[in-house]
């Protein structure tokens, strides 16, 4: 394995494990919500990657909303791709690059930018950033869709999860 990845892998490994906590998600086009969530990652010691698998539960009813599993890994020009499918039949890839400048030896931030989606003609683009620091995990993930007047990131999920 070459070293830039192997790197990559070692940081990204601080992710390892069962993460639990709640967001609220919103977009022009739909009402508001509350969700609980139940996200897995997991290492295999011999592939150079992550799995990851997320459900998401809408409050207060706590009916199934959310699931995709997908992977994370490293690639050779420094940056890091999820490839995801989800319950709906979407497909995604995204990069972006591991940020580990000027934060704690226990976190690290990524913004990732859609570069693949299929089967959901409606998105135009999608966007996640997490910020990794201890047994914290936030994330916002934005899209841009063709059911608004001017397809434009706009924010959609942004949740709080806590290591279990």
């Amino acid at each position: 394995m070459e070293p830039a990845i192997e790197a990559s892998v070692s940081r990204l490994a601080l992710l390892a494990g069962r993460w639990k906590g709640r967001g609220a998600g919103e977009y022009p086009t739909i009402e508001s919500f509350e969700y609980e969530e139940d996200l897995r990652f997991d290492l295999d010691a011999g592939y150079p990657l992550i799995h990851y698998e997320q459900k998401t539960l809408l409050l207060p009813a706590r009916e199934p909303s959310h699931w995709e599993s997908g992977f994370i890994r490293p690639l050779e020009d420094g940056s890091i791709e999820i490839s995801n499918s989800q319950e709906s039949g979407r497909v995604e890839v995204l990069r972006g690059r591991l940020d580990a400048a000027g934060t704690k030896p226990d976190g690290f931030e990524i913004d990732f930018e859609s570069v693949v989606l299929q089967h959901d003609p409606r998105l135009v683009a999608t966007r996640r950033t997490w910020q990794l620091s201890g047994d914290t995990l936030r994330y916002v993930a934005y899209m841009a869709t063709h059911t608004t007047p001017e397809p434009r990131q706009t924010r959609h999920l942004e949740a709080v999860l806590r290591r279990m």
